[in-house]
This record gives C-alpha cells, structure tokens and sequence, in this order.
C-alpha cells in the first residue's frame, strides 16, 4: 500500500533570523493536522493491545542523518544562516535545573524543523551539558484517540519530502546502577520534568509524554518527519505520570546513549502505579524501517519498551518496571534485540494496555532475542518488593513468535513461562 495523499501542505521557510524562523516554525507545525482519519475509531480498552492501524509494506527509508555531534557551549552558540544547527541557548534556554526551559526548547526544535522543512531537509537541536527543567502541562493539538500530549512536540508534517530532526545532548551520565543510594546524576544533558499529568483513556488520545512526534496521515497516522535522539537524558517524577519518549508516529527512529528514568535512587525506585507510563515508545508497525536503538537505559516506568517490527536494537537495560518489553501485538515482522538486561521486573515480556496494564495478546507478534540476562536478586527486597518475579513472558493466547535466549544470573528462580508455545526459549544458566 502506498502513503495517503497529503491532506494540506505543510508551509516552512528558510532560517533568515530568529524571530522569522520562529514565526514560521509555530505556522508550520506547532499543531496537528486535522488530518483524515484512515482507520475505525478504537475502543478506549483495545487500542495499544489491537492493532487496528492500515498494515502496509514498509520500504522507501529515508536515511537518517548520524547522531555523532557535539553540543557547543553557550558562549560559542552562534550559527552563521543557514546552518543545520539550532542552539536552543539562542531560544531562551537556561538550564540551571530551576527555570522553566519547556518553552524555549519548543521554539528551538519549531526553529529546526522550519528550516528543514523549508529545503534544507534536516535540522538539529543542540544541548549544553547542564540540567534543564520541563515545567511545561503536555499540550495536546487536536482531540481524538490517536493525537499525542507532550510537554516537547515533534512537529507535524503530512506533505512534501521526508525531513530528519536530531536532538543531540553533549553526553549523559552512566545510569543509576552505577551509583548506589543517590539519585539521578546531573551530569551531561538531562531533561529534568516536574510536571504530574493525568490521562482517562484511549478516547482522550495518547496518554501524556516528555516528548513526542506529532501524529502524520501517512499509513494511519505516520507523519514525515524521521527523528533522531542522542546523548540525552530524561528524568520524571518518582510513580511517573507521563511516557518518557513517544515516537509511535515517527516513521524512523534512531536513539543512541539515551536515559529514561525517575527521581529515586536506584534501591527506592517507587512502585510504578501508572499503567500508561512507558520509558520509550517506539513506531507502530507499518513504519517505514529502520528502528534502531543502541545504549539504553530506563528505570521506574511501569513499561520499559514498548516496540513493533524493524526493529534492531541491543545494549538495552530496563530496570524496576512492572513490564520489561512489550510488542504491540499485531502481527510484524522480526524485531531484534541483541544484549538486553532486565532486572527486577515481575514481568520481563508481555502485552501491555495502557488502560489495563499487562492483557494477553490477541494479534500476534515476530521477534528474536540473542540474549536476555534476566536478573532478580540483587539485595534490594527490602525496598523492591513489589518487583517480586511474576511471570518472565506472559503469552497465555500463544501469540508470539521468534526464540529467546536467556542468560539467568539469579539462583533459586525457576523461568516462569504463561503459553508461549511459539517461542523457541533457551534458558542458559550462568550462576
């Protein structure tokens, strides 16, 4: 199936100076398209468990730009016109863990995709390593069951060339598991939101996020925008409210050297009560490939991962989430992941609903992982117990297909396994 036709053009122009650059980016893009709508409208109980989206070939990748650049300071933020970069220093940003940045990080990544959009193809926006606040309520454009809240906003984009944006930190801490009793280390760039958000439902949209992609018309819902995010760091409040990064409607993602996790110091991550809070949401099936993930780390959301098929990702840590790993749960093609850790999580693979938690899944699911080191103790049961292992894949209906490899480096826990007659499971046991 090819893409829809675009329902309105999407204006850009090239950067001439700030305020014009500005100007433009807010016209271009700074609410979703009133788009038409190419699927049935989904129950408020089976959108994230059915996948109910157009399903189509997948082909025609745009190539994304590399995420190796290197945020310059502040005092050397000047980009002649012209340039692919976007400080967002020159927006107003701050970042002293105090002011509220929200605002100028939106204006700096309007900035960027204006000039992409308006013939240069791709912008990046760059941070200084230093702490900047989110104090910014999600916004959400329009209403519906498939428009994304965030309080960060890939714009939207329905017509023309596929334009990349990049987010680009100057380098993130190593993640809590090096650090016993503190927590989340200021080193590098981290986006540090103070915001509690609610969601009632599928009917309201997709629940709230730190950052998003607006919602497309391509395939269901895909926009034209590709995105790519490095060196960066997002941290929630303990119990989080929102999802970390929701790139359900980017039709490719590349996110390298990336942290999602809470507020807590690693042996007091709070019980993650919040159905819809997710670490990283990657696109939904029918993405135009590749989806590719590399150094990652989230703790404390009540899902780790929630994915589709393309996807390549490994060296991937989830750590005190209620789920681990979550397929959407259509039928796909192959999902791989190499080196993955999951430690205390009750469930390491599962469906999830964002309104129910973990469900059985219903549409079926392809994926293969090289390795799976599942970790259960590791002297925090004072603190952690409600991470206690329930079920290690939680597949009653059957529905997954592939082969896992697990390396189990907790003695005395058996693997726990609810159907999966589809998987090919070998447990290696490295005590």
């Amino acid at each position: 199936m090819k893409p829809s036709e675009p329902a309105a053009a999407v204006a850009g122009v090239p950067e001439t100076a700030a305020a014009e650059v500005v100007a433009a980016a807010v016209a271009a893009g700074a609410q979703e398209a009133d788009a038409t709508e190419m699927v049935a409208p989904l129950s408020r109980r089976s959108f994230v468990r059915r996948g109910a989206l157009v399903a189509g070939a997948a082909g025609g990748a745009a190539m994304l730009a590399g995420a190796g650049a290197v945020a310059p300071t502040a005092a050397t933020a000047a980009f002649a016109a012209g340039s692919d970069d976007f400080h967002v220093s020159r927006y107003g940003a701050v970042g002293d863990g105090r002011t509220d940045d929200t605002a100028a990080i939106q204006a700096a990544i309007d900035a960027a995709y204006a000039h992409a959009a308006g013939g240069a193809g791709h912008g990046r926006v760059l941070f200084d390593a230093k702490t900047y606040a989110l104090a910014g309520a999600p916004r959400r454009g329009n209403s519906g069951p498939l428009t994304v809240s965030a309080q960060l906003t890939i714009p939207t984009r329905v017509s023309g060339e596929m334009v990349n944006i990049e987010l680009v930190g100057a380098g993130t801490q190593q993640g809590k598991q090096d650090v016993f009793g503190v927590g989340q280390q200021r080193g590098g760039t981290l986006l540090l939101s103070t915001v509690t958000a609610r969601w009632s439902g599928h009917s309201e949209g997709l629940p709230p996020a730190v950052l998003a992609a607006a919602r497309g018309n391509d395939w269901g819902g895909f926009g034209r925008i590709t995105v790519a995010i490095s060196g960066i760091a997002i941290c929630t409040q303990s119990d989080p409210t929102l999802i970390g990064i929701n790139m359900m409607w980017a039709p490719q993602v590349r996110i390298t050297s990336v942290r999602v996790d809470t507020t807590d110091d690693l042996v007091r991550v709070a019980e993650p009560t919040h159905t819809w809070s997710t670490g990283i949401v990657l696109p939904y099936v029918s993405n135009n490939a590749m989806i590719y993930l590399r150094d990652i780390s989230i703790v404390g959301y009540h899902t780790g991962l929630i994915f589709s098929e393309h996807t390549d990702a490994s060296s991937v840590l989830m750590f005190g989430c209620k789920v681990g790993l979550a397929p959407f749960g259509v039928r796909a093609h192959t999902a791989r992941f190499g080196l993955v850790t999951v430690e205390w999580c009750p469930t390491v693979l599962s469906q999830v609903d964002w309104s129910l938690g973990r469900v059985a899944c219903t549409g079926g699911e392809n994926m293969v992982f090289q390795l799976i080191d599942v970790e259960e103790y590791n002297g925090f049961a004072g603190s952690m117990g409600w991470a206690t292992q329930d079920q290690h894949v939680y597949d009653p209906n059957s529905k997954f297909y592939g082969w896992i490899r697990f390396a189990r480096s907790s003695p005395g826990i058996p693997l726990a396994v609810s159907g999966g007659r589809h998987l090919d499971i070998r447990e290696l046991h490295l005590l």
